[in-house]
């Protein structure tokens, strides 16, 4: 895998060639990734943005999963939460605050 720091960015043709040859580019911000660069093609742009994001979603569902393993919601909790969601998902004020 392949990093760059945010500061190399301005050396487009170096960024550019880098994709072509492996597709991906980690970018740094102080030694630390913080983005993730990929190559796509035209033609496929739309399909490769769905599955970037399906990608990150499932990604989200199973960090929310080892979250509630190590911390399981006390008992009531989840059913406290739907009437919540159901009122902003209306768009109406929450009765709790």
């Amino acid at each position: 895998m392949n990093y760059l720091a945010i500061k190399d960015l301005k050396q487009t043709r170096a960024l550019r060639e880098l994709l072509v040859r492996e597709r991906e580019v980690v970018l740094t911000k102080d030694g630390r990734p913080f983005a993730l660069i990929i190559g796509v093609c035209p033609e496929t742009l739309e399909d490769s943005l769905r599955e970037v994001r399906r990608a990150l979603f499932s990604n989200a569902v199973l960090q929310a999963r080892r979250r509630a393993l190590q911390q399981p919601p006390r008992r009531g909790e989840i059913e406290d939460e739907i009437p919540a969601a159901r009122m902003a998902r209306r768009g109406e004020p929450d009765s709790t605050g």
